[in-house]
């Protein structure tokens, strides 16, 4: 339906040839190769609440302070890392896996590892497998922390909602790939950092944002 009604012409994919049909060369693999880039890196500044930024060949620093923290890719195909927890409140899932990705909006996981986070909130289920929550119980939803490398990256328990037309929408989502990553670090957790793609090193990089 989102194609369908979306008013834009294609989607460009900044995943690896493992993903691409046929193990066609990808656009900024192309790029790379005809030394379009200076380097073989994308980074976004998503802003939050403010514009954002998609730079590529390398990074803006004036986007961010402090040192970019590194994470290898389990392999590179997807932009997937090793997640060591995934926590909110009493909720802990664990060591698992996860894929870093701008294409998708919300935060997902696995469909019975996010209601049992959206119970422990108080978030209720609707027809389209979505969360909504009361808008009165913002003020107390707990952070949701990604452990990666033994550092927790948080985001806000207030940013873990969309506010929409007098709706509050819990910004989690279900979603069950059998072959694939088991989380989606989406919008909703780019938005927080600022977050570095090297294309070269397989590996994905978080810094302290200054927007």
């Amino acid at each position: 339906m989102g194609y369908t009604l979306g008013k834009f012409d294609g989607i460009m994919g900044l995943g690896f040839e493992g993903l691409s049909l046929g193990n066609a060369e990808t656009v900024f693999k192309n790029a790379l190769d005809q030394g379009l880039v200076k380097e073989g890196k994308f980074a976004f500044a998503l802003g939050d609440n403010k514009e954002g930024e998609l730079t590529f060949g390398g990074v803006d620093k004036s986007k961010f302070k402090g040192e970019i923290t590194w994470v290898k890719l389990e392999e590179p195909k997807y932009w997937q890392i090793t997640l060591d927890n995934v926590s909110a409140g009493s909720y802990s899932s664990g060591k698992t896996n996860g894929i870093v990705d701008s294409g998708t909006s919300l935060i997902t996981g696995p469909s019975l590892e996010i209601q049992k986070i959206a119970a422990s909130v108080g978030a209720q289920a609707n027809l389209l497998g979505q969360y909504t929550i009361d808008c009165s119980k913002l003020s107390s939803l707990p952070n949701l922390d990604f452990t990666i490398n033994g550092k927790a990256w948080s985001v806000p328990g207030k940013d873990l909602v969309i506010q929409s037309g007098g709706t509050c929408l819990f910004a989690m989502m279900g979603m069950d790939i059998p072959t694939g990553p088991k989380w989606i670090l989406g919008d909703v957790f780019m938005r927080k950092f600022y977050t570095v793609f090297d294309y070269e090193n397989a590996q994905v990089g978080f810094a302290e944002p200054t927007y």
